[in-house]
């Protein structure tokens, strides 16, 4: 008998289907982005490869696409490779990365596109090249109907029993109090007496937390010195942890354009959301792509998260509280 697929997953396949068509993959120039999949079919749980490349002019500026543990809500990646460089007959540059993946949902599952950046060094726009989306059909296990149903099994006898552990809990606990009483006894001894209950010092708000910590990276020199990738990269982490604890916004789990989405929803100054889109290219670039910046360049990105925690910060007579509800927005 056929099997009739439901409304919504024959939309999904037909919809697929529409996209590879049309060969809405990604190519623009000489750059081109591809993937290859071991199998669309699996069984719930199985794990398949899939091989991703972009192929791109040797002198282009690349930002490799950011792959964290999931490429959608319903593909989870078990495992991914580092990432190979080679050169085509062609004179071009291939990288490529092997990612090992499953899925524990059945039904048609559709692999969104990966999108990569490039710019040539005369070009000032950042162009984008994409992999074309794959249909997986996830099949559930299948199940015996012959076979009776079994009884529950009784219940297994442990490795251990709890007269067995006690004693090794007492003699543990023993020890503990032993070296307890002997380093009071040490501390004692060099007048170093220390309570048990010591006051947590107050937590310092979130604007002087990013500051001290601008300042600290600023005096590290790690770009005067040529560790480019440490700079941006320590950069970017005090400037994701400022939006995480001075707005809730949760930055530190979000890709670069998610960053961008998020303030620009909460509303902050045009001119700042546009800084922040410069400032975090140039950091994907530095990072994914190898790119050496101009000093002007890390002059600004620097300066801009300086300028960001400034101009966002709370009002004087505020300065206290280290969570404002919202974010504040400049006049320009």
């Amino acid at each position: 008998m056929n099997k009739k697929l439901p409304f919504k997953e024959m939309i999904i396949v037909l919809f697929t289907l529409l996209l590879a068509g049309l060969q809405l993959r990604a190519q623009t120039g000489n750059a081109k982005a591809s993937v290859k999949i071991d199998s669309t079919h699996l069984m719930i749980g199985q794990q398949v490869t899939m091989s991703i490349s972009f192929t791109h002019p040797p002198k282009a500026r690349i930002g490799w696409g950011i792959i964290g543990d999931t490429l959608s809500r319903q593909i989870e990646i078990i495992r991914k490779s580092t990432i190979d460089s080679t050169s085509t007959p062609e004179g071009l540059i291939k990288r490529s990365q092997i990612l090992v993946i499953t899925s524990f949902d059945t039904g048609y599952i559709v692999v969104p596109p990966i999108k990569f950046y490039w710019q040539l060094p005369e070009d000032t726009i950042v162009q984008i090249a994409e992999t074309e989306p794959i249909l997986l059909e996830v099949r559930p296990m299948p199940v015996d109907t012959t076979q009776d149903i079994r009884d529950i099994k009784g219940i297994q006898k442990i490795g251990y029993s709890w007269k067995e552990i006690l004693p090794w809990i007492g003699y543990a606990l023993l020890a503990a109090i032993v070296i307890f009483l002997v380093y009071r006894y040490i501390q004692y001894r060099r007048g170093k007496r220390k309570y048990f209950l010591v006051a947590p010092k107050p937590k310092l708000p979130a604007w002087q937390v990013a500051l001290e910590a601008l300042e600290t990276l600023r005096n590290k020199q790690l770009w005067q010195s040529g560790h480019y990738k440490q700079f941006y990269s320590e950069l970017t982490d005090i400037f994701r942890d400022y939006l995480d604890n001075q707005f809730q916004i949760n930055a530190p789990e979000m890709v670069s354009e998610e960053i961008i989405l998020a303030i620009e929803k909460a509303g902050f100054d045009m001119k700042l959301i546009n800084d922040c889109r410069r400032m975090l290219q140039t950091a994907d670039l530095v990072k994914f792509a190898r790119y050496t910046p101009l000093p002007d360049e890390n002059t600004f990105s620097f300066d801009f998260c300086r300028r960001f925690v400034e101009e966002t910060m709370p009002k004087p007579e505020n300065v206290s509280e280290p969570h404002p509800s919202s974010p504040i927005k400049t006049q320009q």
